[in-house]
Parts: C-alpha cells; sequence; structure tokens
C-alpha cells in the first residue's frame, strides 16, 4: 500500500495569530525596518523594528532585542518575501502604535527568518496605515499611533538643502487634502535622507507618502513630526499617491520652491515679550535663526530647576549620576571629569506680558563677575545650602537689556524658555557683538533627540523624547 503524501502545512495569517509561542509560522514580505531606541536614555539601541505584509492584506510589527540583532541583521532585506518560524506572539504596548494588529511577533534565539526565493506567494508590494486630516487632529499629542500620512509637497524650508549630510531641521508645507497644509517637521536621519530626495534632481514628483509620523498641535497648526521610522515614497504607481493625486482634480507635477535659511535672519530689533511670542507662533520662518532684544525686569529667579549643573569638561553636557560617582552618556567616559557651571531661570515681565529667559555659564558670568563653582562654595562654607545664593536674589526686581537669540528648538511643542545670548544693565543694545555673544552649542544645550526633535536645556535637565516629548509640569509663559 502506497503511502500518503506528507500533508502541506499553510502558514498562519496574521489574523489568527494566537498569543505565546508555539510552531506557527508567517510567510510575508518584508516592508521595511529601521533600528530602535530609547529616547529616554539618550538613543541606547534596543533593537530592530520590522513591519511585515501578508497574503490576506493585514500588517504587523516585530521585533528583534538588541543582543540577537547581529545575528539577523546581515539577512534582512525590505521587500522581500520572508518565512519565519518558532516566535513569540505578543501584545503590543497602548503608545506609539504602527499597525492596526493588537499582535507583536517576538523574535527569540530559536527564531528562524528565511527569504522564500521559490513559489512565493504573490503579495502586495506596500500597505500603508494613512490617516487623513481630521484623524490626525484627534490623534495629535497624544502619542497613541505614528501614522502614514499621503499629500503633496507645496514648499520646504531649512538649511544647506543640497548637502544630505545635514540632518538639521527641514519643514515641508504638506497639502494631505484639497485646501488642507499641514508641515511635516524633519529631523536627524529624515531630515538628510529627505535632503538627498530632493537633491537629486528629480523634484517634479511633489506628490508623497511620509511613514510613521508623530501628530503635535502648536501654535494652532498641526506638525506631523518625522521619527527613526520615517521614510518617503515617490512612485506614481502606489495607490494611495494614484489615488491622492487624482482627488486634487489639478495639475500637481510643478517643481515646489525650495527656501534655503543658510543665510538666517539677522535681525536685532527691538522687541516686546508679547512680539517675541507672537513672532514663535505666527512667523512662517520656521527653521530660521533670529536674534531680538528685549528690555524687561526680573521677577524673580525661579528655583523649581535649580541655579546650575556639573558639566562635563569634554562636551559641556550635564552629567548623571551613576551610584556614587558622575558619567557623562555622550562622552562615555570613566574617568569624565566635572566642572559646576551656570543655569539659570529668570521669569521677567516687560508690563505687558511675561516669559522665562534661560541665562547660561558666560552670560551669568559676565553679570555676578563670580563663577559658579566659587559661589557653590562659598555657599556651603557660609552654610547656606540649597538656599538661593543672595547675589542671584537680588537679581529680582532690576530691569535688563536682553539679547534673545530664536533657533528652529522654538518652533517645537516643548518650547517653554528663551535663551540669552547676551544681558547687560547699562549698555545701549546696539553696541551687543552678535559673533561674540553667539551661544556655544554644548553651553546651552541644545541637542537633536533620538526621535527626531530637539530638545531645550538637555544639558541640564535631559527629557529626550524628541516627536514624543511630553509637556512636564511647568506652565509655558506665553499660554
Amino acid at each position: 500500500m502506497a503511502s500518503s503524501a506528507p500533508a502541506v502545512v499553510a502558514p498562519t495569517s496574521f489574523d489568527d495569530l494566537r498569543l505565546g509561542r508555539s510552531a506557527q509560522f508567517v510567510v510575508a514580505r518584508l516592508l521595511r525596518f529601521w533600528d530602535s531606541r530609547n529616547i529616554k536614555k539618550q538613543g541606547e539601541f534596543m533593537g530592530i523594528t520590522l513591519l511585515f505584509l501578508d497574503q490576506q492584506n493585514s500588517v504587523i510589527h516585530g521585533f528583534i532585542p538588541a543582543a540577537r540583532s547581529g545575528h539577523y541583521r546581515p539577512g534582512l532585506r525590505s521587500g522581500s518575501i520572508v518565512k519565519i518560524s518558532r516566535f513569540e506572539v505578543a501584545r503590543c504596548t497602548n503608545m506609539y502604535k504602527i499597525t492596526d494588529n493588537p499582535f507583536v511577533i517576538r523574535f527569540l534565539p530559536q527564531t528562524t527568518i528565511d527569504e522564500v526565493l521559490v513559489n512565493a506567494p504573490i503579495i502586495n508590494l506596500q500597505k500603508f496605515m494613512l490617516r487623513k486630516f481630521e484623524h490626525l487632529q484627534a490623534l495629535a499629542n497624544t502619542n497613541l499611533e505614528l501614522p502614514d500620512v499621503v499629500g503633496m509637497i507645496r514648499s520646504v524650508q531649512g538649511s544647506d538643502l543640497k548637502d544630505a549630510a545635514v540632518m538639521t531641521r527641514v519643514v515641508v508645507r504638506f497639502v494631505i487634502e484639497p485646501n488642507v497644509v499641514v508641515y511635516l517637521s524633519l529631523w536627524d536621519e529624515a531630515a538628510a535622507t529627505f535632503r538627498g530626495l530632493i537633491s537629486s534632481g528629480e523634484r517634479a514628483q511633489s506628490v508623497m507618502v511620509v511613514t510613521t509620523v508623530n501628530p503635535k498641535i502648536f501654535g494652532g497648526n498641526l506638525y506631523l513630526n518625522s521619527t527613526p521610522a520615517t521614510k518617503f515614497y515617490f512612485d506614481v504607481n502606489i495607490p494611495a499617491i494614484t489615488q491622492f493625486t487624482a482627488s486634487l482634480g489639478g495639475p500637481v507635477g510643478e517643481a515646489f520652491p525650495c527656501i534655503d535659511t543658510k543665510e538666517s535672519i539677522k535681525k536685532k530689533e527691538h522687541v516686546s515679550i508679547r512680539d517675541l511670542n507672537k513672532f514663535i507662533s505666527n512667523s512662517d520662518e520656521q527653521t530660521q535663526e533670529a536674534e531680538f532684544i528685549c528690555k524687561a525686569r526680573v521677577l524673580e529667579v525661579l528655583q523649581q530647576n535649580g541655579w546650575s549643573f556639573v558639566s562635563c569638561t569634554g562636551c559641556s553636557r550635564k552629567l548623571d549620576q551613576s551610584g556614587n560617582s558622575l558619567r557623562c552618556n555622550r562622552c562615555v567616559n570613566a574617568n569624565v571629569t566635572g566642572v559646576i557651571k551656570y543655569r539659570v531661570e529668570l521669569s521677567v515681565d516687560d508690563g505687558n506680558d511675561n516669559a522665562t529667559f534661560v541665562v547660561f555659564d558666560r552670560e551669568m558670568l559676565s553679570l555676578i563677575k563670580k563663577d559658579a563653582a566659587t559661589l557653590t562654595v562659598e555657599q556651603m562654607n557660609g552654610g547656606g545650602g540649597e538656599q538661593l545664593p543672595q547675589c542671584l536674589g537680588e537679581l529680582g526686581g532690576k530691569e535688563f537689556v536682553f539679547q534673545i537669540r530664536v533657533t528652529p528648538f522654538n518652533f517645537t511643542p516643548n518650547h517653554r524658555t528663551f535663551t540669552v545670548c547676551g544681558i547687560s544693565d547699562h549698555i545701549e543694545p546696539e553696541t551687543f557683538n552678535t559673533k561674540e555673544a553667539s551661544i556655544v552649542g554644548g553651553e546651552s544645550g541644545e541637542t537633536s533627540a533620538s526621535a527626531g526633535a530637539s530638545v531645550e536645556g538637555e544639558a541640564y535637565d535631559p527629557n529626550p523624547t524628541g516627536g514624543q516629548v511630553k509637556d512636564g509640569n511647568r506652565k509655558r509663559p506665553r499660554e
């Protein structure tokens, strides 16, 4: 009697996956993958996130922990059809969702992933988690989803737009529905990638799909902030692009203007605090730098965040406590040394409005005529403890002329303060030397976070959540 042929085991569809570990396997297209980093731990590498699409047109994401990423990374290829076996199915978190699937495929030490080269199933090339304007507004500032969006580029602003190595912020005015324009705020790798795309000479195609953005509302405008997972798709054969182009009912092929802001605004106008706040809320120059002169009275020295910090002598960042010692998360140097520097928050008022100005080491030293380390020792020897030093407390009630530098950070949702790059109680504003008073980046602590947003004051109080910034407890002075 002839033996029967072995039964062919079909792959499990994403919709039929069950929690836990089992012998189930899936066959899917690997749409894309990226490195995931812990934005609360200075961009610590957590692992590789993958996005899969199966034959039933369902999407799920997978995760390879950092410890096993080196084993799997060489075999990963975007667009390939793969068979994945011996994995674990777990529940997704409720935050930063990138698919509608409630589960995630977690790679185990025994998990295998192999490219299917023969008899591969027919699976679509792409699928996106597209959201419309109303849905994006509802998601704004919630961090619940990182959706995809399709739209047409109206204009691009940023510095060094022809240099694909530059990672500073790029702002794109993006039409996502007829008469609906939002702002794409691109940071870090996403900004560099986009520069490369628009400088390649193929700028006629203006409709694109942008993936995995974090919606935020700031100044009444909707901003879609890039994340490390953000990708750009211009292929006119993608159904989402075809449908969007048809919905506009008009020409979409014209080249869009690229405004290079390297020659940034050099204003040093006399403005009120209200004018300063309006410039931030209403300016179309979202990537520009500007300088202003503002005369105001110090109401008090805010003590919530102290008046000094221990700075790394190598990179000027704040040193973090590690057991009984201090360490620098940027230099990663076991023998790091630190120095005490000023970071003083002033609540100021000009009679009509108020704000919080932050004064760093150089400006405070020129004002107090005593460095922060010396002042700290005097406080300890005098029994002052953690009380505010008298010379700082005496700033309250005094009127100064402040030179304020506005940077792209000031246009981000986590903006709360203005950085002072010059201060005087007697020099006429016109005598400020812009070049000499310019802020040293390491001293002001304005760095770019892993998730793609700029976080002010990171040298003092790191909270690098980028497009995922929490607002904190302090009310913004301009609200």
